[in-house]
């Protein structure tokens, strides 16, 4: 990270790199945080926990995250381009109103 950009805080980082009404679009709605998450157990690259409010248990407060692999070039395998099959079927499909 740029010195100039580096803080301790990183709602501070954030701030400096980001203006204030950045708003960021998803360029695929349905990749959410799930998917990213679902992808990187898969690939048994982290291990997640999140925490629940105790009075809301679908709000998660806060998330531990141990990084067990950093996949390298070679660990593809193939062309890195190509599309890796996932061990499970992993689809959102739903609705709102």
């Amino acid at each position: 990270m740029e010195p100039d950009f580096w803080d301790p805080n990183p709602n501070k980082i954030c701030e400096k790199i980001f203006p204030l009404t950045f708003l960021f679009k998803p360029l695929s709605l349905n990749k959410t945080r799930k998917f990213y998450e679902f992808i990187l157990v898969d690939s048994k690259s982290v291990s997640i926990k999140h925490n629940f409010d105790k009075s809301d248990n679908q709000l998660i407060t806060h998330s531990t995250l141990q990084i067990l692999k950093v996949l390298t070039f070679k660990d593809f395998e193939t062309n890195p381009n190509q599309i890796k099959k996932i061990s499970q079927p992993f689809d959102l499909i739903g609705y709102n109103y």
